[in-house]
């Protein structure tokens, strides 16, 4: 033993107490935490957020294996298919997949999409142009998940604001696209209508794959049916 003089008073000390006790709020600790984990719940859709993010910023892969791949091939038939729909439908339409990956950015003027805007009421009325519906309807199959590897695919719809924020013309083409791409099917789940900085005559489709979890089956890819317009 040794011994310690505090305060006039000796106290007895055995050799290594300090550590027992480090020990014990050690593992005090780490038992919170485990109880803490086992209350918490696992959301699948922020995680996938978080993971999704993290490969952006830092140009990485963390889902990998046979199953991420044959979910990204499958996202990118699905999508291709998308692609060279949109192009037939409006030639002037430029499609950027984006060296594949679950990824497709569709860039087109407003005049391919929508009518000229007309004042009734004094109000303004958006329409967008008929002879495009077999489109709408290959977008909502594109973006609905897939049952056999958990795949989703997000769509977005994005109308240049023309340097101008305050404009509403660009508010009435969000929302004339986001309902005539609900009435084709889409899920209101995988679909964002927005506006951004950028010319006025210029709308973007996006898609973006979202992987699914690791541990899933390996899967066959099997191309996307590909539909004339």
């Amino acid at each position: 033993m040794a011994g310690l003089v505090s305060g006039g008073r000796k106290i007895a000390q055995e050799e290594g107490g300090v550590f027992v006790l480090y020990l014990s709020v050690f593992f005090l600790l780490l038992a919170f935490f485990i109880l803490l984990t086992s209350l918490s719940t696992f959301e699948n859709r922020k995680f996938d957020a978080v993971v999704q993010a993290v490969q952006d910023a830092f140009g990485v892969t963390l889902t990998q294996g046979p199953a991420a791949q044959a979910a990204l091939a499958r996202a990118d038939e699905r999508l291709g298919a998308v692609g060279r729909r949109l192009v037939a439908v409006m030639p002037d339409a430029v499609i950027d997949q984006g060296g594949k990956g679950g990824t497709l950015a569709a860039t087109m003027p407003t005049s391919s999409l929508f009518a000229t805007a007309a004042a009734e009421g004094g109000g303004t009325i958006v329409t967008v142009l008929p002879g495009r519906e077999g489109v709408w309807h290959q977008m909502a199959e594109a973006v609905r998940p897939d049952e056999e590897t958990g795949l989703e695919i997000d769509l977005e719809f994005l109308v240049g604001d023309g340097g101008n924020p305050g404009a509403s013309l660009p508010v009435f083409q969000a929302g004339a696209m986001a309902r005539t791409l609900a009435a084709a099917g889409v899920s209101p789940r995988a679909m964002t209508v927005g506006v951004e900085k950028g010319r006025a005559d210029t709308v973007r489709f996006l898609f973006r794959a979202r992987l699914p979890r690791a541990g899933l089956p390996a899967v066959p890819v099997t191309p996307a049916a590909e539909t004339r317009p």
